[in-house]
């Protein structure tokens, strides 16, 4: 490998010990749906969507505390249930209230005198829906952030905009019907199948009826199983700046030819190294077994680069890791998860 390539690779090397763990970026939206037996290795699984595809997840396991996110089109999307024993109205109520708290506790910015750029009313979306144009604390003086706060009656959904140019969205209201938009396409949906298939991007509670047409990702981990198992599953479509410039197999390499795996002292043994296609994706899978001073470590792999500006061809990693130990349950766990894949889609032929 040249030295030049090698130093292109070094980018990926920091920290060491995150590369170690999987040899990629280690460590989706999703809900419950029927449990089912997978007939190879008789393994109870539940059913999860994520953005626009489903998979299974062993039963055992659940969604780590904190741990999911999902953006559509440049607007992060979040969900919770409302609380039993207490009205939605009175709850969504008492939501913004804290939201609008923490509002007017951001300091104002220089030359502003107020946080608030505006208050509107977005009608037609949910049962209710309340949003706000502020000064967030990571907007610079000239910008803004909207955050919308809608009540589907089953759920309350925050929708947070990217940061905007104020003076050009008071004139046009790009982000503010972007985000509009998305919200009167959300569609609380219960857990009793089927999911409907189509232009459908999967949270956790409910959906957004809309197609792709620019930037989506969603990203989930798992935890929880009686083997120690991490799972972790992350989606990225964009228009293609963000895609990996090289695949697993090479950044696999790097880490061992650039030295940083023998400086570390960690021993890397090859258990399973292929090209492997999941929900229609020819990506690539490498299994590893990870040994250092401390501890040896079972990392297993799976990436698919992704195509330019594609919703039916995301960029795609799904990571799972563990201690060392029963082999051959864990390849029949992470068999069983990668070819559960789907789409929820046809792709165009």
């Amino acid at each position: 490998m040249s030295v030049s390539k090698q130093l292109r690779f070094s980018v990926w090397a920091k920290p060491v010990l995150a590369l170690l763990s999987i040899l990629l970026a280690c460590s989706t939206s999703s809900g419950w749906d029927n449990k089912f037996n997978n007939t190879e290795d008789n393994k109870l699984m539940e059913q999860y969507y994520i953005g626009r595809f489903t998979i299974a997840i062993p039963a055992d396991m659940h969604e780590a505390q904190g741990s999911r996110s999902h953006q559509l089109r440049r607007v992060e999307l979040d969900e919770k249930t409302w609380p039993d024993g207490i009205s939605h109205e009175k709850a969504r109520e008492t939501e913004w209230n804290k939201f609008m708290a923490k509002i007017k506790e951001i300091p104002s910015i220089e030359g502003k005198h107020n946080t608030i750029i505006k208050m509107q009313d977005f009608p037609g979306v949910g049962e209710w829906s309340k949003g706000v144009f502020y000064h967030n604390n990571n907007d610079s003086k000239d910008e803004g952030t909207w955050r919308l706060l809608i009540d589907s009656g089953h759920t309350a959904v925050w929708l947070k905009g990217r940061s905007v140019l104020v003076e050009k969205e008071n004139n046009s209201n790009v982000m503010a019907k972007n985000i509009s938009n998305i919200g009167k396409s959300y569609k609380y949906i219960d857990s009793s199948p089927p999911r409907p298939k189509g232009d459908w991007f999967f949270l956790k509670y409910g959906a957004i009826k809309l197609p792709y047409s620019w930037q989506e990702k969603t990203d989930i981990r798992f935890e929880g199983h009686p083997l120690n198992l991490t799972l972790r599953i992350k989606m990225d479509m964009d228009a293609g700046r963000n895609r990996p410039q090289f695949g697993l197999f090479e950044k696999a390499s790097a880490v061992i030819e650039s030295g940083y795996a023998s400086a570390a002292n960690v021993s890397i043994k090859k258990i399973r190294s292929q090209k492997r296609e999941v929900a229609g994706m020819p990506g690539e899978e490498l299994i590893n077994r990870i040994t250092d001073k401390d501890k040896t470590t079972l990392s297993f792999g799976w990436e698919y680069v992704g195509k330019n500006d594609s919703g039916e061809y995301p960029t795609t990693r799904i990571t799972m890791d563990s201690h060392d130990g029963n082999l051959g349950e864990k390849e029949k766990i992470w068999d069983a998860v990668l070819d559960s894949m789907k789409p929820m889609f046809e792709r165009k032929k």
